[in-house]
């Protein structure tokens, strides 16, 4: 009996450190993945094969690899179970840095870990190093830290995971297929928009399109799709005189208490609070990227 497979893609530019978790569902998201256990080993179930990782030793993922960890839930002693995940990706470096000369070692050992690599680190070397400092701070060393984690690991010796007996989706593919459902829903935003219409875009069923969207997008497609409807209407709020019912049905929801309902989940007042709070603010108008900005931080 196949293992269900569960979308989990957290949410971050470049990099996430996280302690692993023991599921008993196969996880897969659109991020590569450092796995290092720190006093004692797990088990690591990669597509529908196992591998044991112990201490000194480091497993290096690709996105879209179906996973899962095991391991005891206490060490000798009592200690509890230390084992680090590093998610990271590489959209926020930006494509002319990835495809620099610089960067083409670090690219090519990407490129070919499909099958995922076992890397032997001793406590002594420059892999361990980075390891030990590098956090989930926003300090600019910390980007630096990862850059050179991934450039000593490309000079190693490793050794393939698996014979790549599962599917893994090509990222160029995927990123294609992405970039079509977004510009169909930007392109449609006031239309009574579906799952079914979208994914017909994709030529995918329903069910299937759903964990295609929430794995590589971190949020359901209705969740997405009301995200926009709301950002859409802030930029008609603040540059038309549009009454609040016009920009409700312009932006594609059903009711007026619809729109404002979410719109004030969101951004947290009315429609009507936002426009008033903004009038004054003549900048707005000659200032699309302000707009932008304002709305996004609201967001977050």
């Amino acid at each position: 009996m196949c293992q269900r497979v569960i979308a989990n893609t957290p949410k971050f530019l470049l990099f996430d450190l996280q302690s692993a978790l023991e599921t008993k569902h196969l996880l897969f998201c659109a991020d590569y993945v450092l796995v290092w256990p720190r006093n004692s080993g797990c088990t690591l179930y990669l597509g529908t094969s196992s591998h044991n990782i112990a201490p000194g030793q480091l497993a290096l993922l690709a996105p879209f690899s179906p996973h899962r960890f095991e391991f005891e839930s206490t060490n000798k002693g009592g200690v509890e179970t230390q084992c680090d995940v590093l998610h990271f990706r590489l959209n926020a470096l930006g494509q002319t840095f990835i495809d620099s000369v610089q960067f083409s070692a670090i690219k090519q050992m990407l490129d070919k870990a499909r099958s995922g690599y076992l890397f032997d680190v001793a406590a002594d070397s420059n892999v361990n190093k980075y390891l030990q400092v590098i956090n989930n701070s926003y300090d600019f060393s910390q980007v630096l830290n990862l850059l050179h984690l991934l450039e000593v690991l490309s000079t190693q010796t490793r050794n393939c995971l698996t014979d790549c007996d599962y599917d893994v989706v090509d990222s160029q593919r995927i990123e294609n297929k992405v970039r079509i459902v977004l510009k169909y829903i930007e392109e449609n935003l006031g239309e009574p928009l579906s799952v079914t219409m979208v994914a017909n875009q994709l030529h995918m069923a329903d069910s299937t399109f759903s964990r295609f969207f929430h794995a590589n997008l971190g949020v359901t497609f209705r969740q997405y799709l009301i995200e926009q409807r709301v950002r859409q209407a802030v930029r008609y709020l603040i540059t038309t005189d549009w009454t609040i019912a016009q920009i409700g049905a312009e932006v594609g929801f059903s009711s007026l208490s619809n729109f404002n309902a979410k719109f004030k989940n969101i951004i947290r007042v009315t429609p009507r609070e936002y426009r008033a709070s903004h009038l004054n603010k003549q900048h707005y108008h000659a200032n699309y990227r302000s707009v932008v900005g304002q709305l996004q931080n609201q967001l977050v």
